[in-house]
């Protein structure tokens, strides 16, 4: 193999920072203020609302308006694959030479190819989650239409009810707080694939670029001024110390 031993170990240390970080933002989720403990607080008081009213063609275009998000990242991953599969089937040492900068560790065009295809990997798994929110969030479109009444064809009526049939509420927001998950994972790797791309100019860069993200992920999920602003609006200190929500 072409790969020098720092190559492999910047690539070790670039799962680990991946990986380390999901376990990490996971477990701190369910103790302190994240981006996903307290949408989950919303996500839930969503399918109350709807139990309660009913499903209007607000709510239908939200859920949509979501769905459309995902779909155009799961379409510009496609492309992205398709542009790096054509650069992997073309590359030449005329094509990749990057040497005439400074900075730059000159390599053969073997590791670039290695570098190449683990771009490749992480976009595969970018389209793969992405797809997978995208039919979650089909799965809340049937759920939802199949459990509450809509408020514009059902309002008017005498004998009017917000829920079409009995459901376990609680487990239709857990689908619905998956299906952005998903979407979370898949805009992960969005990120760490920006840290991989600094690979390409010399491992210590690599080492710096994952550190740099790991950073910035943390600072948007767990102290971003949007969710010390959602916190604010549900006038708490931590969402984890309000009642849990509970469905009639």
């Amino acid at each position: 193999m072409d790969l020098s031993a720092l190559d492999i170990t910047s690539f070790i240390w670039f799962i680990a920072c991946w990986m380390g970080y999901s376990l990490f933002s996971r477990r701190a989720a369910k103790k302190r203020n994240s981006l996903a403990s307290v949408l989950y607080r919303y996500r839930m008081e969503w399918v109350k609302k709807l139990s309660q009213s009913g499903m209007s063609e607000v709510d239908a275009e939200l859920l949509a308006s979501l769905e459309k998000q995902v779909s155009f990242l799961a379409s510009t991953s496609l492309l992205i694959l398709a542009s790096l599969v054509t650069v992997l089937g073309t590359a030449s040492n005329r094509l990749m030479d990057l040497s005439s900068l400074r900075f730059v560790t000159e390599v053969s065009l073997g590791v670039i190819q290695i570098k190449l295809m683990a771009l490749i990997f992480i976009f595969i798994y970018a389209f793969f989650t992405f797809t997978w929110s995208i039919r979650q969030y089909g799965f809340c479109f049937i759920l939802f239409g199949s459990s509450f009444h809509t408020v514009k064809y059902y309002k008017e009526a005498a004998s009017y009810s917000a829920i079409a049939i009995d459901r376990d509420f609680e487990a239709m927001a857990k689908v619905l707080d998956r299906a952005a998950h998903s979407y979370n994972y898949g805009i992960r790797a969005y990120y760490f694939a920006m840290a991989a791309l600094a690979w390409f100019i010399n491992s210590w860069f690599f080492f710096g670029a994952c550190a740099i993200v790991v950073w910035v992920l943390y600072r948007r999920e767990f102290h971003s001024s949007s969710l010390k602003a959602m916190v604010s609006a549900r006038r708490v200190e931590n969402v984890h110390d309000e009642e849990d929500i509970k469905f009639d």
